[in-house]
């Protein structure tokens, strides 16, 4: 059986749009209705935007969405279609977009009012994120343990086997950074804007479920394997709940990768920009099949996956 996975934040790089673009004209007309709906220009995001503005969330989050639905669209009409979806953070968005939950259009509006309310609400504390690597995860939550001591930090997602991601104060993961060298580990700064999935974005939370409230979810339509809880949920209440809490709830990736393996998936298709999803999984599980989309067609093997 065969999983669609997509990213999350830190996904995004510089003209990452050009090449669905290209093989997919019909894209653009997604993208015009888009573009209408919330004001923004996402043909520029996809095609012309510099790296740093993407850093920023608000256009982090509709592009990397963008993008990931074109994909989708595109196997879509090749009739590449998927078992079960999944996806890492804001990636969930762009899976229960796959899975009818939600529309294009109902799906861009949250993401963006999602990263609005990120940055309105997150407070002056500054803060950030980054993967940690080469270090056991008992060794990881040590070091972390030791450093709320001193402020806000926390793992903010179980990447793989071997990296995790901790978010909380710029000042406290500068130290983290040295403890984790002095280890013989790396630490590694992400490519986000804000410490997501972390205590430092509790009024973000708080704020987001009003607007979430309001939102119709509709039941999937595709098993949907949720990455707040790797577990997979139909009912609509409960996918409302997990979106509400994964804005301070840790990202539990390789948990659901596991439980997708463990309902019987054998194909993992990485559908959206970038291939993190895709190489994570061949590391931790070198005998299943990880492939991401954009590799995929430039190896012209869509027709055979």
């Amino acid at each position: 059986m065969r999983a669609f996975i997509f990213p999350g934040q830190g996904s995004q790089y510089s003209g990452m749009g050009r090449k669905i673009l290209s093989i997919f004209p019909e894209g653009r007309e997604y993208i015009k209705e888009a573009e209408s709906l919330i004001g923004m220009d996402i043909s520029y995001l996809l095609l012309d935007a510099p790296e740093e503005e993407l850093k920023d969330t608000e256009n982090t989050q509709v592009s990397v969405l963008s993008t990931s639905f074109l994909w989708f669209k595109y196997l879509e009409k090749n009739n590449v279609r998927p078992d079960f979806v999944a996806g890492h953070s804001l990636g969930e968005y762009s899976a229960l977009l796959s899975a009818d939950v939600l529309s294009f259009g109902e799906a861009l509006i949250l993401v963006r009012e999602r990263a609005r309310t990120m940055k309105r609400f997150y407070g002056k504390i500054k803060g950030g994120q980054g993967a940690i690597i080469k270090l056991p995860l008992e060794k990881v939550m040590e070091i972390v343990k030791e450093f709320k001591k001193e402020g806000v930090v926390t793992v903010a997602g179980y990447n793989s086997k071997s990296q995790i991601v901790v978010s909380g104060e710029e000042r406290i993961l500068k130290k983290i950074s040295e403890v984790v060298r002095s280890k013989k580990g790396r630490f590694i700064p992400l490519k986000t804007s804000l410490p997501f999935h972390s205590p430092l974005m509790q009024k973000a939370e708080e704020e987001f479920s009003h607007f979430l409230n309001r939102v119709n979810f509709r039941k999937p339509s595709i098993t949907y394997v949720s990455s707040v809880i790797a577990e997979p949920i139909e009912e609509e209440e409960r996918i409302r709940e997990v979106l509400i809490s994964q804005i301070t709830k840790p990202v539990k990736w390789i948990q659901t990768v596991e439980k997708l393996l463990e309902m019987g998936v054998n194909k993992f298709i990485e559908v959206g920009p970038g291939r993190t999803l895709t190489n994570m999984g061949k590391r931790d599980f070198p005998n299943v099949e990880f492939k991401n989309v954009e590799s995929m067609i430039s190896e012209e093997k869509y027709e055979r996956v």
